[in-house]
């Protein structure tokens, strides 16, 4: 199915004899308008943080951050091994400024990722992963994203146990553009109507094994800290 510069018409497809849901253009926008009190919510959420985020503190990488002090190698293996802990935000940030940027069009567009949260116990995104994410996947359920072309793409895909691959279209559309924010210009998913970002750095592209490190944005505030894996066998047009 080629791969359009607008939301496919075509409902569903079959992926190696597997569903693979597309929606219609109408959907993404008809859903963020029914969701929008709760999307206004989630945003909100992000001035209640606990601890103060020094993710957009003078746009740049002038302030020296140190964290646990601990080498961003380290970070980085554990993050890698899909460690259960809980990060400070300052080693993350740490770890995203040393990491090389990516672009947009060559790095994420056409590729469908499997996502991960990175806990911080400070975080929004660690409240949907206590309350949604864990108990989802006992279910066999996981969650990643879905990049289409440079102005289609799901926030949000779900996938239960690699045989069906649907979108939530709650937060609706996304875009795929490279930004500079903390002194570099990096691969930067833009939501069409929430006041939302993803900004993201190669954490690690060994064996061809495409680990993004990524950090979703409210109105620069971070919301919360992620990866996405690259996989080829998940669907994307």
């Amino acid at each position: 199915m080629p791969v359009n510069e607008t939301l496919d018409s075509q409902p569903l497809t079959m992926k190696r004899n597997k569903p693979d849901v597309y929606l219609p253009e109408q959907v993404y926008d008809l859903s963020q308008w029914l969701m929008f009190p709760m999307n206004y919510a989630i945003g909100g959420l992000c001035n209640l943080q606990p601890n103060e985020s020094v993710w957009n503190e003078g746009y740049n990488k002038a302030r020296e951050l140190r964290g646990s002090a601990k080498p961003v190698e380290i970070i980085a293996r554990e993050i890698l091994e899909q460690q259960d802990i809980a990060y400070e935000e300052e080693d993350l940030v740490r770890l995203y400024d040393s990491l090389p940027s990516v672009d947009a069009e060559s790095d994420l567009v056409g590729r469908s990722w499997q996502g991960k949260v990175l806990r911080t116990n400070a975080s929004v995104l660690d409240i949907a992963e206590w309350l949604l994410i864990r108990p989802l996947s006992l279910l066999g359920l996981n969650w990643g994203k879905r990049y289409r072309n440079a102005n289609v793409g799901d926030p949000l895909l779900v996938r239960w146990k690699d045989e069906a691959f649907f979108p939530v279209p709650a937060w609706g559309n996304v875009g795929m553009t490279n930004i500079e924010w903390r002194d570099d210009s990096t691969a930067t998913m833009n939501y069409d109507h929430q006041p939302w970002k993803d900004y993201f750095k190669m954490l690690s592209n060994d064996d061809g094994k495409m680990v993004l490190l990524g950090v979703w944005t409210h109105k620069h505030i971070a919301g919360g800290w992620f990866t996405l894996t690259f996989d080829a066998e998940l669907p994307t047009s």
